[in-house]
């Protein structure tokens, strides 16, 4: 049992706080106070429209309050107003006088303040894992209203039952407590448990100002509704609940995001080809193609009647507008030339110096032909990602990205239905996709605290764990062990040091810093120790790993006598200059990982490192601009291809040579490698790589990430993917599977 501490409590109580200092004395207002609470019914009052679909989004305005878009405009025919709270996504409804203002929201929790009554209100409407019965959540409310209000003496004024507008029984008590300065607290409690879980409304204010909004109180309580078989408008048992964030406009463009086909984009658009959560390439909006011996030429012929969401042809057109307008300078790609750089051509329109890229050919509609300035055997792994996806070149051309980014016309299988900001995000299925995916809709809430909490609930129907909650679940004995995903990400967190700047143009003082590191101990600090300690640059699960080049480099981990006698050896034994550490965040973080490195080195090494913060925002390109000494970075694959690690990151000229490494030698190798057609030989090859940068001390590998997710019993055909491949378009959704334990 995961116990959630009383927040409601601590909200409530700085609530009250701003709402009075001292109990005033009752107050009489021509508020919502209904003669008899039969009166009052949800049947005849506004409900939120939901928007139809390919209704344009709404414009992204501030809003008054966090609530404007739950509160219902007041009927006009109501001579006194009300408000109806509505939580579309369980369900739960409730009317409440339209005076009170909204102090705080969580996931399953409201705090209101009465401003005329000087009353705080509490709804929570939660799954009642914690408690047994009515009277174990009364006893347990109670219990936390006297400990933290510090009352010396409770005394119940009545208890009594009510019940809900759906016959629903429930209980309501009274309390009155004095604290140790003589103040005395009235304190509403209504509660029930509704199948499986708790509903609990508490009031707390004078006395007297209880007694005069009793009959609004139980009002409200006999008025809630819940009803969860419909969110947003939408077919609970068709829809897919996952959490997520707000996007970054640009993350929505597949030409400018940085991030995988995991996110939004991978739902909104699609590519020639696409990456299976299994890692396979499998046609996308492709049908088949051609590579010529050489494999250097490679044929695309598109699938028949392709359109994008709103009916218009999809053409091989559009993909060669859609690569050339990535490779445009102005669109500022930080992907492009990583993704698409292997075509004849694309160089120079990256450049500015043509205004198309010279090595795509469209034969007909559905027919292109590409020409790669080499043999690249992993240039279909390339076009999964985002960068190559096709966008309608009628709406975005001469357009601003603020204009379509939330509005797209959509190539992949599924359109954007909905965006409210900081709420939720959804997406209905494609009906012009050329193969409509099986789940009809796909919600992401976007404004969570407990994900733990809303997963156990039947919230949502996936959540990523946190080192505490994984450490549990992994248990057999775990209740949600059945539920548990686990695996090795291809992800590897390193510090990258530049091999330029002195002292780390000296290969002993970097394996003195290499040698010094204690692996083991950050991994414990950053991941509790449920990560894979690397000893390599490539992550277990990449074509290429070598695990006896792991079983060597882990022989000499965290050695402090070789990393003394490195240092010794080094032209800087004697006087070891200042050095500098990047990391992307602020100062105001504490991070005890980067402090055990440093403690580290500064105890092994006598070295003096300082840690430099850049924008996470534009981490990357901060990083080679700031020429630092070395930096913290994480590198997960886009691609199950070596190149996509040792030569994205490694080679002079690439984009995401954060650490500015430059070895003629290597890059040689690394180019070698790109057109090796040899299966064998080219991993080979890539090992020798590995082996060198190893060697070189290029690179302090540090651990590879363990990813634990729950997937809900309902979510049928889920594979949990090293790298980001978007699981969503392959995964079903079984409406006979039971919700959230």
């Amino acid at each position: 049992m995961r116990t959630r501490k009383p927040i409601w409590l601590l909200l409530l109580f700085l609530a009250l706080v701003a709402c009075q200092t001292e109990p005033g004395p009752a107050r009489q207002l021509a508020d919502w106070e209904p003669d008899a609470p039969e009166a009052y019914s949800f049947a005849d009052t506004p409900a939120p429209i939901p928007s139809p679909t390919g209704a344009a989004i709404p414009t992204l305005e501030p809003t008054p309050t966090a609530v404007t878009d739950l509160i219902i405009p007041t009927r006009v025919a109501t001579a006194v107003p009300e408000g109806v709270y509505v939580r579309e996504r369980d369900g739960l409804r409730f009317i409440y006088p339209t005076i009170w203002l909204v102090e705080a929201e969580l996931d399953t929790l409201v705090i209101f303040r009465d401003p005329g009554f000087e009353l705080v209100v509490t709804i929570d409407y939660d799954l009642a894992d914690e408690y047994d019965s009515p009277d174990a959540l009364r006893d347990d409310t109670l219990g936390e209203f006297t400990e933290g209000f510090e009352l010396d003496d409770v005394e119940t004024i009545s208890e009594q039952d009510v019940t809900f507008a759906s016959d629903t029984p429930a209980q309501r008590a009274i309390f009155h407590g004095t604290d140790e300065n003589g103040q005395t607290f009235g304190f509403y409690l209504a509660y029930a448990f509704i199948d499986g879980r708790y509903f609990r409304l508490s009031a707390i204010g004078a006395p007297q100002n209880i007694e005069a909004r009793l009959a609004t109180l139980d009002a409200m309580v006999n008025q809630v509704t819940t009803d969860n078989s419909t969110l947003y408008g939408l077919n609970r048992d068709e829809t897919l609940l996952l959490l997520s964030g707000d996007p970054f406009l640009a993350s929505l463009d597949p030409a400018r995001t940085t991030g995988s086909a995991a996110g939004y984009v991978g739902l909104l658009y699609s590519g020639l080809v696409r990456l299976t959560p299994d890692l396979q390439i499998v046609p996308d909006l492709a049908e088949r193609w051609d590579v010529s011996e050489d494999g250097t030429v490679y044929t695309f012929t598109l699938r028949e009647g392709l359109t994008f969401a709103d009916g218009r042809t999809l053409t091989a057109y559009d993909v060669v507008y859609s690569w050339e307008r990535a490779t445009n300078p102005s669109i500022e790609s930080r992907t492009a030339a990583t993704y698409l750089g292997d075509i004849v051509g694309a160089d120079e329109r990256l450049a500015g110096r043509a205004p198309n890229i010279s090595g795509l050919d469209v034969l007909d509609n559905r027919t292109l032909i590409v020409t790669l300035d080499g043999s690249k055997p992993y240039f279909l792994a390339k076009l999964t990602y985002p960068t190559s996806y096709i966008v309608d070149r009628r709406q975005v051309a001469n357009s601003d990205l603020e204009e379509w980014a939330l509005e797209p016309n959509a190539s992949g299988p599924y359109d954007l239905l909905e965006y409210r900001e900081g709420e939720v995000m959804i997406f209905e299925r494609n009906p012009n996709y050329h193969t409509p995916p099986a789940v009809a809709n796909v919600l992401y809430f976007l404004d969570f605290v407990e994900p733990l909490s809303l997963f156990q609930s039947g919230t949502v129907d996936q959540i990523f764990l946190g080192s505490l909650d994984a450490q549990d679940v992994r248990l057999p004995s775990d209740p949600l062990n059945a539920q548990h995903v686990s695996g090795t990400s291809m992800c590897t967190t390193l510090v990258q040091m530049n091999n330029s700047l002195p002292p780390f143009d000296d290969v002993q003082v970097r394996r003195a810093f290499a040698l010094a590191v204690d692996k083991d101990a950050y991994n414990t600090i950053i991941a509790d120790g449920l990560d894979v300690r690397a000893d390599t640059i490539l992550p277990p699960a990449m074509p290429g790993y070598s695990l006896t080049l792991a079983q060597a480099q882990a022989d000499v981990h965290a050695n402090a006598a070789l990393a003394q006698a490195a240092l010794a050896a080094s032209s800087y034994a004697d006087a070891l200059p200042p050095v500098i550490l990047s990391v992307g965040g602020s100062s105001s973080q504490e991070r005890d990982d980067l402090n055990a490195m440093i403690q580290n080195w500064r105890e092994i090494l006598g070295a003096d490192v300082t840690i430099e913060y850049v924008p996470p925002s534009n981490f990357t390109n901060s990083l080679q601009q700031n020429e630092s000494h070395m930096a913290v970075y994480g590198w997960c694959a886009d691609y199950p291809d070596p190149q996509n690690f040792l030569d994205i990151l490694y080679h002079s000229e690439s984009d995401f040579n954060v650490a500015n490494f430059n070895d003629p030698e290597i890059d040689a190798l690394l180019e070698q490698a790109r057109v090796e057609l040899d299966v064998a030989a080219r991993l080979a090859l890539y090992q020798t790589i590995e082996t060198r940068l190893l060697e070189d001390a290029v690179a302090i590998p540090l651990l590879h990430s363990v990813t634990d997710v729950l997937v809900s019993d309902r979510v049928e055909g889920y594979v949990l993917a090293p790298i980001g491949a978007n699981f969503v378009p392959y995964v079903s959704l079984n409406s006979d599977a039971g919700e959230g334990e």
